[in-house]
């Protein structure tokens, strides 16, 4: 069961869709997160292949201004949808259900910026792209002084031109950070 571990929804249990359709990071590995991340009060948030929507929602519980979840499964996306909902952070959430590389266009057009971008995207994904792509995809989406966390399933050594790297390693998942900087 995935639940909510602090802010002013603390303890609040998640619905995650049965059978193999998510990953969810773990609650071990999202603590770990948020403990590096410290204080996210007033930021504004992109959750790529949110899932169930456990790190916005987590963000939203510690204080983050507003979320923009995009989840392509139309299944998985109404089980997002209601739990944001049951949480109290309809006004706080913008969920878009649609292709992650769609979305991202749209969000260009509107010129949007974030402050914290997290992308847990299928390990399947990691067959044809590496990490590098997903942060190049959304690299002009960060605020100068925002971070892009990024899970994966395997080591990396490089770090895209323009951006300094972090990584913490979970047993088989990888946790990296990526701020921009030389």
């Amino acid at each position: 069961m995935l639940h909510v571990l602090t802010g002013t929804i603390k303890g609040r249990k998640l619905k995650v869709p049965k059978g193999q359709k998510i990953r969810p990071t773990t609650s071990r590995v999202k603590k770990s997160i948020f403990d590096t991340l410290g204080d996210i009060s007033g930021v504004k948030v992109l959750d790529i292949f949110a899932g169930s929507g456990g790190l916005g929602i987590e963000s939203l519980s510690r204080g983050a201004e507003h979320v923009t979840f995009i989840e392509k499964d139309p299944s998985v996306f109404k089980i997002l949808n209601e739990n944001y909902t049951r949480c109290g952070f309809l006004d706080k959430a913008t969920p878009i259900c649609s292709h992650y590389k769609e979305a991202l266009s749209r969000i260009r057009n509107k010129k949007r910026i974030f402050d914290l971008i997290f992308i847990d995207p299928p390990y399947k994904l990691y067959d044809d792209l590496e990490v590098k792509d997903f942060i190049l995809d959304v690299s002009e989406l960060l605020d100068e002084e925002g971070l892009i966390v990024i899970e994966h399933d395997h080591k990396i050594e490089d770090t895209p031109p323009g951006f300094k790297r972090t990584t913490k390693r979970f047993g088989g998942t990888h946790v990296s950070y990526f701020r921009k900087g030389e």
